[in-house]
């Protein structure tokens, strides 16, 4: 009996673990803390692949909050070209150019960006969100800049956002 308990109180502690990090991570998620540029890589018609440095206390939780960053960037800020030896990638606009926008819609980009949400469907960590080996940093005292790659369904990503009313259709006029 007493083994259950402990065993019941273990389950429950980590569960409140895990919680507390998703919250934690959601926390840092609202202050968009992150750097978006192109990546060098191979990404088919329609999708643009992206390297995203997030700032976190956790190496783990930027990790996590790779994908979500990768497409605010791709919506909000648009992409920085990336200049490497013999690559040059250019980079790209925000999907989303009405700077008033994200606050517009506030409760649909809450609902888009919440853990499991829609925003899911249109990323795909490369390397299973693993970063290259350099691209772990620690920046002050108790702070990590992490970066990942991660393709981004940039085309698919813009329907959502005409579906949704947030930008016009292209071609739909001024």
């Amino acid at each position: 009996m007493k083994l259950r308990i402990l065993l019941l109180a273990l389950c429950v502690c980590f569960s409140a673990g895990a919680g507390a990090q998703k919250r934690k991570a959601n926390k840092e998620t609202e202050q968009w803390r992150y750097e978006i540029e192109a990546a060098v890589g191979q990404a088919v018609q329609g999708n643009i692949l992206v390297k995203v440095y997030t700032y976190s206390k956790d190496k783990n939780t930027a990790i996590a909050q790779a994908g979500k960053n990768a497409v605010h960037g791709v919506l909000f800020k648009g992409v920085a070209p990336k200049n490497e030896a013999n690559v040059r990638i250019p980079g790209q606009k925000p999907i989303v150019t009405d700077i008033d926008a994200e606050e517009e819609h506030r409760e649909y980009f809450k609902e888009f960006f919440k853990d499991g949400g829609k925003f899911q469907k249109y990323i795909q960590l490369v390397n299973n969100g693993i970063p290259e080996a350099g691209d772990v940093v620690k920046v002050g005292k108790k702070e990590y800049k992490v970066g990942v790659k991660v393709l981004v369904a940039k085309d698919a990503l813009r329907k959502e956002m005409e579906a949704a009313g947030v930008v016009k259709q292209l071609g739909a006029g001024f």
